[in-house]
């Protein structure tokens, strides 16, 4: 595996995290009432700042983007709680499984090697 595999693999692997973190703060805090971007948003930013142990680099902005480039449409008048379903499915298609570690590139075989001829047993000729 490349580096830039492993770079891509652990981003899309953190912003999953933050996909399933967001579901579960729509799931336990008013999951009834109807989703407002505002809030989706703070919630995805603060996920990000949380995840990246509140370090001031840019990382938690970065992973925010990250994030919300993965995330699914926000349907008109979708609860909270309906569209954590939504975010959890998004968080599942893009996490990083062992099958995604397989070659992609097959790999060739080495030349044959030229037959030997046989050698004659005792008796032949």
């Amino acid at each position: 595996m490349n580096s830039t595999d492993q770079k891509t693999a652990q981003a899309d692997e953190t912003a999953s995290a933050v996909l399933r973190a967001v579901a579960d703060h729509f799931t336990d805090t008013n999951p009834t009432d109807v989703l407002e971007q505002h809030s989706l948003l703070v919630c995805v930013g603060a996920e990000a700042y949380r995840l990246t142990e509140r370090r001031s680099d840019g990382s938690g902005q970065a992973l925010s983007k990250a994030a919300l480039a993965t995330m699914p449409e926000v349907p008109a008048g979708i609860t909270r709680g309906e569209f954590a379903l939504h975010l959890r499915r998004a968080a599942a298609s893009h996490e990083w499984t062992s099958d995604d570690n397989e070659r992609v590139i097959p790999t060739i075989p080495a030349p044959r090697k030229a037959p030997v001829p046989a050698q004659p047993q005792d008796g032949e000729r």
